[in-house]
C-alpha cells in the first residue's frame, strides 16, 4: 500500500483524509446503492449547503458536531464508518500526517524502550488517540482495531521480533489470502487481509533501497487481491482505486508478470462490475498487448476476458475462437498454479461462452469438466448460473429463474458474492418480459444482503 504523498492536498491531515472519504463514499454511492448521489443532495440530506459540503470534502472544514457526522454517515449509507472515525478526527484533525507519524512512532519506540508511554506535551486522551493511530491507524481500519492486531504489532517489537519479513515470507502470505479468497467468505478474506497490507506498508516504509522492488511486487499482488474482494463485495468505486494502485505497483516493481497480471484481472472483474464492456474488452486487449508472445497467467486471464466479454456482446464466432485460443495457450503453458490460476479456469470460460451462444451441449461439457477439476465456490456457484442462462436461451425460461432462485437459495448468504449476483442477474437478460413469471421469487432470492 503505498504511503500518502507528504506533498498531497488529498492527506495532509486528518481532516483532509476525513474529507477524501466522505467524497469517496459520495463517488461509490451510486455503485453500492443503485442511485446516484450528488453533492447538492448529500447537503440536503445532511442538513448542509452544497458549499460546505465541498469544503468538508477538500479538508478545509470539519462538522461541527457528532450529531452531523451522524448525518452524513447516515446520508451516505456509510455503515457507520465516519462515526467511528469521528472522535480520533475531532480531536486530531488538524494535525499535520507527517507530525502524527512521528508522534505514534514515539508511543511505540516508548513501549519498547521501557514500558511507558514517550510522548509528551499531550493529555492522555490525545496518547490514547495517538496510540490508536500507530500501526497504519492513520487510515483507521476497523480490522486493525477489532482484532487487537496493534497490539499484537507492539507486543512483538517489545519483544525485539523484527518486523515485516523476507520476500519468501511475502510470497506465503499471498498464497494464503489467496486460499483465503477462493474459500471464506469476502468480507472475512478482506479483512484480513487489509492486516497484512498494514504490515507491508509498515515494511516498505523502512525498507532499504535494494529491497523496495520486490516489495512493490508484494504490493501489487495484495492490491490486486484487494480489488478483487471489493469487486465481490459490490464497493466498485473503491476498487477502481486499488485496481490503480495495483497497477502503479506491478508498474513500479519492472516485472512483466506481474504488471500483466493485474491488468488481466482487472479485465476478468470487470466482467461483474458497472463497466461497460467496450472498456473491458480494450482492458483485456492492453493486457495481451503488454505481454506480447510471453506466456503468462496475465495472458490467459486477458484472454478468458475477452472471449466472456465477446460472448455477452453476442459475438459467438468471436468468442469461441478465443475460447480456442485460451485452450491453446493453456496447454503450451503448463501455468497451473502461479498467481493462483488454476486448471477450471479454461473450462469455466468456454461454459460461459457456450452458454451465452446457446451451444448447449459444449456448454454442458465445459461445465462437467469445472466440476471435475475441484473449482472454488464461486466458479461452482457461477457454472450452475451458466446452466441457467443455457437452458434460457433453449426456451426454458421459468426453468431459468427456478435454477437461479434454488442456486442462491441453497448458497449461505456469506457467501454470495456481487459476482455471483452479477451473472444471476444475466439470466433474467435472457429471458422476455412476458415469460417471467418466476420472477417474484428469483427477486427476493437475489436481493438477500451479504452480510457485513
Amino acid at each position: 500500500m503505498p504511503a500518502p504523498r507528504k506533498d498531497s492536498d488529498r492527506y495532509r491531515s486528518m481532516a483532509h483524509y476525513f474529507g477524501a472519504l466522505i467524497r469517496d463514499l459520495r463517488d461509490s454511492y451510486e455503485a453500492r446503492v443503485g442511485e446516484r448521489l450528488t453533492m447538492a443532495e448529500l447537503a440536503s440530506r445532511a442538513g448542509y449547503s452544497a458549499s460546505v459540503i465541498g469544503q468538508i470534502e477538500r479538508g478545509e472544514a470539519l462538522p461541527e458536531t457528532g450529531k452531523r457526522v451522524r448525518a452524513l454517515d447516515d446520508a451516505l449509507r456509510a455503515d457507520g464508518q465516519l462515526t467511528l472515525l469521528w472522535p480520533v478526527v475531532q480531536r486530531l484533525g488538524n494535525h499535520p500526517i507527517n507530525d502524527l507519524a512521528a508522534a505514534t512512532n514515539r508511543i511505540t519506540r516508548g513501549y519498547r524502550e521501557n514500558g511507558t508511554c514517550a510522548l509528551t506535551g499531550g493529555d492522555d486522551m490525545e496518547r490514547r488517540h495517538l496510540l490508536q493511530l500507530a500501526s497504519l491507524g492513520l487510515l483507521a481500519q476497523s480490522p486493525i482495531f477489532n482484532t487487537g492486531e496493534h497490539v499484537r504489532q507492539m507486543l512483538e517489537r517489545s519483544l525485539g521480533v523484527p518486523s515485516g519479513g523476507s520476500e519468501d515470507h511475502w510470497e506465503a502470505v499471498c498464497a494464503d489470502h489467496l486460499r483465503a479468497l477462493l474459500n471464506q467468505p469476502p468480507r472475512q478474506a478482506l479483512d484480513d487481509l487489509v492486516v497484512d497490507l498494514a504490515l507491508l506498508y509498515q515494511q516498505m516504509s523502512v525498507a532499504p533501497a535494494d529491497q523496495i522492488t520486490r516489495l512493490q511486487r508484494i504490493a501489487a499482488w495484495m492490491s490486486q487481491m484487494h480489488a478483487n474482494l471489493l469487486t465481490r463485495l459490490g464497493e466498485y468505486g473503491q476498487a477502481l482505486r486499488w485496481w490503480r494502485t495495483a497497477r502503479q505497483a506491478a508498474d513500479a516493481s519492472q516485472d512483466i508478470d506481474m504488471r500483466v497480471w493485474v491488468r488481466g484481472s482487472e479485465a476478468v472483474f470487470g466482467l461483474y462490475s458497472p463497466r461497460s464492456l467496450d472498456s473491458v474488452l480494450t482492458l483485456a486487449r492492453s493486457a495481451q498487448s503488454l505481454a506480447t508472445e510471453r506466456l503468462t497467467p496475465g495472458l490467459l486471464q486477458a484472454v478468458s476476458a475477452e472471449a466472456q466479454t465477446l460472448a455477452v456482446m453476442g459475438k459467438n464466432q468471436e468468442a469461441c475462437d478465443s475460447v480456442q485460443r485460451l485452450h491453446d495457450l493453456v496447454e503450451r503453458a503448463q501455468l497451473k498454479g502461479r498467481f493462483g490460476w488454476s486448471g477450471d479456469q479454461a473450462f469455466f470460460v468456454s461454459s460461459w461462452v457456450h452458454s451465452f451462444g446457446g451451444d448447449s451441449e459444449a456448454a454442458r461439457e465445459a461445465r462437467d469438466s469445472t466440476f471435475a477439476q475441484s473449482p472454488c465456490y464461486q466458479n461452482a456457484t457461477n457454472v450452475r448460473l451458466h446452466e441457467a442462462i443455457s437452458v434460457a436461451r433453449s426456451g426454458g425460461h421459468n426453468e431459468a429463474l427456478q435454477l437461479v432462485t434454488q442456486v442462491l437459495t441453497d448458497l449461505d448468504p456469506a457467501y454470495r458474492s456481487r459476482m455471483i449476483t452479477h451473472t444471476a442477474r444475466r439470466v433474467l437478460d435472457t429471458v422476455p418480459l412476458d415469460k417471467r413469471a418466476a420472477l417474484p421469487d428469483y427477486r427476493t432470492a437475489l436481493n438477500t444482503p451479504i452480510p457485513t
